[in-house]
């Protein structure tokens, strides 16, 4: 009995690490369509209310906020990014969105505790939202 538990104990002791590894790139990809659903429901909302809007990055809150003149001085939308992921931006980025106007180029990096990156980049062209991997 005490063998197996001590073989029970080795595998799990060296598996412990890949699990670890494996949770954190879910939660980023997760985070990382999230912020992809928020900047796309963005865009939606300033078209459908004719309004324009400020997409705020904030790495010092790490955060994502979205402005709009009705909303004066406090956000109308707000993301918090979840524990263990933060953004990739030494300073705070605004984007004006304007509706019936081009997409801006708006471009968000995230990164994980272990060091992994996703990039969450809008085309311009088509307001799609692409998530890739950065090296």
């Amino acid at each position: 009995m005490l063998i197996v538990v001590a073989i029970i104990a080795a595998i799990v002791s060296v598996s412990f690490p890949s699990l670890t590894a494996g949770l954190a790139g879910i939660r980023l990809t997760s985070e990382a369509g999230t912020v992809a659903s928020f900047l796309t429901s963005t865009l939606n909302a300033v078209e459908r209310r004719e309004q324009p809007a400020a997409i705020v990055v904030s790495p010092a809150e790490n955060a994502l906020a979205v402005f709009t003149e009705a909303s004066a001085d406090k956000p109308w939308k707000k993301l918090f990014l979840s524990n263990g992921i933060t953004l990739e931006a030494g300073e705070s980025h605004r984007y004006l969105v304007m509706p019936g106007g081009a997409c801006p180029r708006i471009r968000v990096v995230l990164r994980n505790e272990r060091g992994a990156k996703r990039s969450v980049r809008i085309d311009p062209v088509t307001s799609v939202p692409q998530i890739e991997r950065v090296p």
